[in-house]
């Protein structure tokens, strides 16, 4: 009875977890990827309920369970006698046309479910045998080659388990077997660092790693790994397990991130800790939870952390501000100006509406451009709405680009208003380029940085959208590396991808323009922009880029990369 309750049970179990892994799989596509706690919940509780379904079958047919007469009453045909009353046929419910081919197929895996049940507890107890000796390899590592660790390491434990509201108490040790930093143990954790950890990274990186061990010690994952491993031996047979499985690991890996993130307070200094440690990556015992982890691709994980969820940069409504402002603001400045005019000397200055109708008397393009540039050369925040508006009106391109030069000159913040103005609105293409070009020069990140991003994306013109991510990087502010890796990896142009990749190259610090590089050398569908992050990465300071470079001259599947690599290591030789 106990064979035949068990061999169901996981004969059952094929379609049972099966629609329960497609649930999740269904949930987490509704889900964004930041909502970490969330993902990781619905991962954990969908595994514990693979695991229950085939228990519970299990029971309901062994017969043990008090509710199995009532569910064979309730579903047993009731007849008064035998079949002699009038219609012998009306006793059974009217079958469907899938019950009698359920049946036949029931009836046909009826004697091989001994050699069911015999396979799978072969396969446990193999599993349980390797489950048991990666258990005692991760107890020998507490006891194995470690050493004491410098007393600012312990500090700084006990600075960030006091952040995150740990009680237990946390040990730290260094250790000469682990290659990356790992926790053990969940009633008396313990952190082993590799001796790498401790020389090559900086403190405020290694604070950020330890952080993220300390998570796992706040959240109790050594034990829900512990169990976790428990239903993959149980389970082993079924591939939605061991996807499901690999959901919890992957989304334990991200929550631990945003707590790490949270403490250390800076998403790109936690991800070049991350790269900082893939250098020494190992793989960890079974049961040792890694800061690099078993859960999830580096790459992935670096993306989420610092690319953040796209939202409108510059609405409709905040292009209106401005143009009212600068509206205002130039009448405000002329009428200052008109009203401060005066006899100083016997000479009175022309009024900015003579100017403006000198210029608009000129029929002939290089006069008037020669008149725009006299008024540009003044630098007078007052010059902004005349020159604002020969840059929107005047027939002619050169002058319509002096103007916008004239712009750039303009003391104050009121020429930048209107060059965002003309970049944002202008017909011609050549003007806003321009107007571009300026903002990179001469505009503050604060200022500029949204409108930037807004045109690298949405502008109609592939040149206008080159020039904003090369605005972008002259900007030289570190809130630009955030947009340019945005565009470097999501912009449908790869020119303009390829523009974006040379910019956060040259302003991004090295560890984090090695991580965006070696993502787009892998990923990105053009394979200019592939070459130009392979000559990015051969310029990156101390030889860092070399270990891409090398792996990309090997196997990278496109020749011109390979050959593109090849020649940048002999350059570099």
């Amino acid at each position: 009875m106990m064979t035949h309750a068990l061999g169901w049970a996981l004969v059952d179990s094929l379609w049972q977890d099966a629609l329960a892994a497609a649930g999740l799989a269904a949930l987490l596509a509704l889900l964004p990827v930041r909502a970490a706690r969330i993902r990781y919940a619905l991962a954990t509780l969908t595994l514990g309920l693979m695991l229950a379904l085939p228990l519970a079958s299990a029971v309901r047919l062994s017969g043990t369970s008090p509710w199995t007469d009532d569910v064979i009453t309730a579903t047993s045909p009731v007849t008064p006698g035998p079949t002699s009353g009038p219609d012998p046929q009306a006793a059974p419910a009217a079958p469907t046309a899938a019950a009698p081919v359920a049946a036949r197929i029931r009836a046909a895996l009826e004697p091989a479910l001994p050699w069911v049940v015999l396979v799978w507890f072969g396969g446990v107890v193999v599993l349980s045998l390797r489950l048991a000796s990666g258990w005692l390899v991760t107890r020998q590592l507490g006891r194995v080659g470690t050493a004491s660790v410098p007393d600012s390491c312990r500090e700084a434990v006990a600075r960030l388990a006091a952040r995150l509201r740990i009680s237990r108490p946390v040990r730290v040790l260094q250790s000469a077997v682990v290659q990356v930093p790992a926790v053990m143990g969940w009633l008396r954790p313990v952190i082993l660092l590799p001796a790498s950890a401790l020389t090559g990274l900086t403190p405020l990186q290694l604070d950020a790693l330890l952080a993220h061990e300390l998570a796992h010690v706040r959240r109790y994952d050594y034990l829900v790994n512990l169990v976790q491993s428990v239903i993959e031996t149980l389970l082993f047979y079924h591939p939605a397990v061991w996807w499901v499985s690999q959901q919890v690991r992957e989304e334990r890996e991200h929550c631990c991130d945003d707590l790490a993130v949270a403490v250390c307070g800076d998403a790109h200094l936690y991800a070049t800790a991350l790269v900082g440690m893939e250098r020494l990556r190992g793989t960890p015992p079974a049961f040792a939870l890694a800061a690099t982890g078993r859960g999830g691709a580096l790459m992935g994980r670096i993306r989420r952390l610092v690319a953040p969820v796209q939202v409108e940069i510059f609405p409709r409504w905040m292009a209106g501000v401005i143009a009212v402002t600068v509206a205002l603001g130039g009448g405000a400045h002329l009428a200052s100006g008109t009203a401060a005019t005066g006899d100083r000397g016997g000479t009175r200055p022309a009024t900015l509406d003579s100017l403006i109708d000198r210029v608009e008397a000129l029929r002939n393009p290089a006069a008037r451009h020669e008149a725009v540039k006299t008024l540009g050369s003044r630098r007078d925040p007052r010059m902004v709405p005349p020159l604002l508006a020969i840059a929107q009106q005047d027939g002619d391109e050169e002058v319509q680009h002096e103007a916008v030069k004239a712009l750039g000159k303009v003391r104050g913040g009121g020429g930048v208003g209107a060059l965002l103005e003309i970049a944002r609105t202008h017909p011609d293409p050549g003007v806003r380029r321009k107007a571009v070009k300026m903002v990179g020069e001469v505009a503050t990140a604060e200022a500029a940085l949204g409108v930037l991003e807004r045109l690298a994306q949405r502008d109609p013109d592939v040149e206008v959208q080159q020039e904003a991510v090369e605005a972008l990087g002259h900007l030289g502010s570190p809130q630009a590396i955030a947009p340019l890796a945005r565009l470097a990896r999501a912009q449908p142009n790869a020119e303009v991808r390829d523009e974006a990749v040379e910019q956060y190259a040259r302003s991004a610090a090295p560890e984090s323009a090695l991580v965006l590089l070696v993502d787009r050398l892998a990923n990105d569908s053009s394979s200019d922009v592939q070459v130009e992050a392979v000559e990015r990465l051969a310029d990156l300071p101390d030889g860092l880029g070399i270990p891409a470079l090398r792996e990309a001259a090997r196997s990278h599947p496109s020749r011109h990369v390979r050959a593109e690599a090849r020649r940048r290591l002999e350059d570099y030789r």
